[in-house]
């Protein structure tokens, strides 16, 4: 894990033809004619293969994905610790720019999980939940779907919310965790380049997973 401050033809060939080859003899007057009627209808198919070329399936680039593994995660800032993979870049705010956030980084794969913090009370948290929802619905303006799953661990006081966004979209997993009076932790995982629903879907899983090992192992300090 590194941790860096840094802002972020059909070729078909005719047989030859021969037919009807004519002598003429003629010998003195009157003229003695030697037909000779060759009919050579030769269809001669030699080298007349008919090649049909089908299309293939489009591919995509092979992607290695790094051992699947975790290690524990904290930072004096946050008031929260969590699991990320050792490969993960943690990419810090400058230190004279104030709020709470980090990047988990994943360069291999041109992905981050956008992370940010607020402490907050009790009358804060509906509307942190709606500003929430509402940038998950906008990253899903051109998507398919939206999946909503609840996550509750009552022992650790951590409550919250995961997104999936179906089809196209370049967020496709959000995230939201609360201890419902004092704490809000938001994630966004971000494709860095233009997304295709097919090539992605297998790193799309693989973050999921790195996601949801965060989610579980959450807790505050």
């Amino acid at each position: 894990m590194t941790i860096a401050r840094s802002l972020i033809t059909t070729s078909l060939k005719s047989g030859d033809y021969f037919s009807d080859l004519i002598l003429r003899v003629i010998v003195g007057k009157p003229a003695i004619y030697i037909v000779l009627g060759f009919v050579l209808s030769i269809s001669a198919n030699i080298s007349c293969t008919h090649t049909v070329s089908t299309p293939k399936p489009k591919g995509y680039f092979r992607i290695d994905f790094p051992e699947t593994s975790y290690i524990p995660f904290s930072l004096p800032e946050l008031p929260c610790s969590f699991h990320v993979a050792p490969s993960v870049t943690i990419e810090l705010p400058p230190v004279e720019t104030s709020g709470s956030w980090i990047n988990l980084s994943y360069p291999a794969l041109n992905a981050k999980i956008y992370c940010s913090y607020q402490q907050i009370s009790p009358a804060d948290l509906a509307i942190l939940d709606k500003e929430c929802r509402e940038l998950v619905s906008r990253n899903a303006a051109m998507a398919d779907s939206i999946l909503e799953h609840l996550y509750e661990n009552q022992h650790l006081n951590v409550y919250g919310t995961l997104f999936r966004i179906k089809g196209e979209t370049v967020s496709p997993v959000q995230f939201m965790l609360t201890d419902s009076s004092n704490h809000f932790f938001r994630g966004a995982l971000y494709f860095e380049f233009k997304p295709n629903v097919d090539s992605l879907a297998p790193v799309t899983q693989y973050m999921t997973e790195n996601i949801m090992e965060l989610i579980q192992s959450f807790h505050w300090k």
